[in-house]
């Protein structure tokens, strides 16, 4: 008898006990009555109850969910039976708040990024573009030529030559009268120049400035791997610079420049970039520097060289080891078929640019803030790659372009955001979106006094004095690699939701497909094996 109350739910005797009560149900309701009493809608519906009833019962009998069949097991006393039933409640409720949760976060991060390695080879790394630009931006032998050239319009005092060659500096901190621009807007008509044409041949040479230069320890024309481009800071020198629509070499070298960024198979200085610079301490006219040496801007060789470049700072009678740790980031496929929306992010080749070769967002930012000085000013600065579309900004537009500047150094290049609207913003100008792929340069520099022995045994740097020795190279063969991928995809989510499913309730596929059996499949058989 003990034996009995402990007795375990046993499947052949629940169906034996459904086929009694089928039996049962049959012999008081023949089959003849159903064609002369019509059934009432009331009891159709309880017999449609009674019937999901009873699959419920036999679902939950057979079922492997966790707690289900202590729901109607006769063996167990009712409150345990109702305990039971709140049990699986609270469980199936928790399931759906924590799969409906896990969604959310996936549509919130629909993008995740990861470090892949951190022994990532450097020869699959292009070798980041150097620009060098002088302290000095207006040579002092070429300002004194230019003096003596130059013709002044009647009663005016050739001292204002002076202020007309500093004002090539474009000084963020003081604006010009209109009757000053006048005047030197009459000079230049008078002498046939631009404003921007009198900048490029006030500006120091780059032949000039870069006495020698090896590269990957082989001594190499200056000339074949440094142009001259217009940035931010005037007129500089540039090497491995791609990001132009078209480049300034010679055209006798034009076709031994390389279609794409050098690249470099090793470490250390040897195997780098190594220039002697000349910062021709006795040419110097106009400056905003109170030293003497140059600014050293280091980007990817696709971007535009402005303020977002790792900067470092080289001067007079120094040797400087500019060692570069380079980081390296790309998205996969699955980032590049996803919806712009979600992924948040451009690829190089998604959107065109007016001036540079391809997107990026340095660069989509650069000329979202030019076409703002475009707005405000009417006209090109004359720093900016123009295809002829637009005009290039004269002299008495100086006073707009030094306040345009300013919208260079600010993050949403707005004068007018306050620092709380930076913050809380959630986009950028013009639409520019973050970089799927990147490259990006960190930087360290040590810097000693130059040994000028270096240089006593080479006639051609005997009053090599002032100059400077640069060496920039990747400290290492390895570097980091990031990876940005969707954060779950169809597989991930599927483990995802039935983790969860199956840690809470035991759920699997097998137990869904359980479910959609008893309320159609088992219908269907038990009709056919009463016929």
């Amino acid at each position: 008898m003990a034996f009995k109350k402990r007795r375990i739910f046993d499947l052949r005797h629940v169906q034996a006990q459904q086929m009694a009560t089928t039996a049962s149900h049959r012999r008081s309701h023949p089959t003849h009555n159903y064609s002369h009493n019509p059934i009432q809608p009331q009891h159709r519906f309880r017999q449609i109850g009674e019937w999901f009833t009873e699959n419920m019962r036999n679902y939950c009998q057979t079922t492997s969910l966790h707690g289900f069949s202590y729901i109607t097991r006769q063996d167990i006393s009712r409150n345990e039976r109702w305990f039971w039933l709140v049990v699986v409640i609270l469980a199936i409720i928790t399931s759906i708040v924590l799969v409906v949760v896990s969604w959310y976060w996936s549509q919130e991060t629909p993008t995740v990024t990861v470090i892949e390695s951190s022994h990532f080879p450097t020869w699959n790394i292009p070798f980041p573009a150097v620009t060098i630009c002088n302290f000095n931006k207006i040579s002092k032998t070429k300002a004194l030529s230019f003096l003596d050239q130059m013709q002044v319009p009647v009663g005016i005092n050739r001292s204002e030559l002076h202020n007309l060659f500093n004002l090539t500096l474009l000084p963020v901190d003081t604006m010009i009268s209109n009757d000053s621009l006048q005047i030197y807007d009459r000079i230049l008509s008078l002498n046939n120049l631009t404003l921007n044409r009198l900048t490029q041949q006030l500006s120091p040479d780059c032949i000039e400035m870069i006495s020698n230069c090896i590269w990957k320890g082989i001594n190499t024309r200056c000339d074949s791997l440094f142009q001259r481009i217009d940035t931010m800071e005037g007129q500089c020198c540039t090497f491995n610079y791609f990001g132009g629509i078209s480049n300034n070499f010679p055209e006798k070298i034009a076709y031994q420049v390389p279609k794409r960024p050098y690249r470099v198979t090793g470490c250390g200085y040897p195997t780098g970039l190594s220039v002697l610079l000349n910062p021709m301490i006795s040419d110097y006219y106009g400056t905003f520097f109170s030293g003497f040496g140059f600014r050293l801007l280091l980007h990817d060789a696709y971007n535009f060289p402005d303020e977002n470049s790792e900067t470092k700072v080289v001067t007079t009678t120094r040797e400087s080891f500019v060692r570069i740790n380079p980081e390296s980031t790309y998205a996969t496929n699955d980032i590049r078929r996803m919806d712009l929306s979600l992924r948040n992010c451009l690829f190089g080749s998604e959107m065109a640019m007016h001036g540079l070769r391809r997107y990026s967002f340095i660069n989509c930012m650069f000329e979202c803030r030019v076409r703002m000085t475009v707005d405000l000013c009417g006209c090109l600065p004359p720093y900016v790659y123009n295809n002829g579309s637009y005009k290039v900004c004269g002299v008495l537009q100086t006073n707009c372009i030094i306040h345009s500047k300013r919208l260079f150094s600010h993050a949403l290049a707005n004068l007018n955001f306050s620092l709380s609207i930076v913050r809380e913003t959630d986009s950028f100008p013009c639409g520019c979106l973050p970089d799927c792929q990147s490259n990006h340069y960190v930087s360290e520099s040590t810097t000693g006094r130059l040994d000028m022995s270096y240089f006593a045994n080479r006639p051609t740097f005997n009053n090599a004095t002032d100059r400077i020795l640069l060496h920039v190279f990747f400290s290492d063969l390895m570097s980091t690699r990031y990876r940005t991928d969707i954060f779950q995809n169809w597989l991930s989510a599927l483990a995802s939701f039935g983790g969860l499913l199956g840690l809470i309730m035991g759920f699997s596929i097998v137990t869904a497909f359980e479910f959609i059996y008893f309320l159609t499949f088992r219908p269907v058989f038990n009709y056919i094996n009463r016929e």
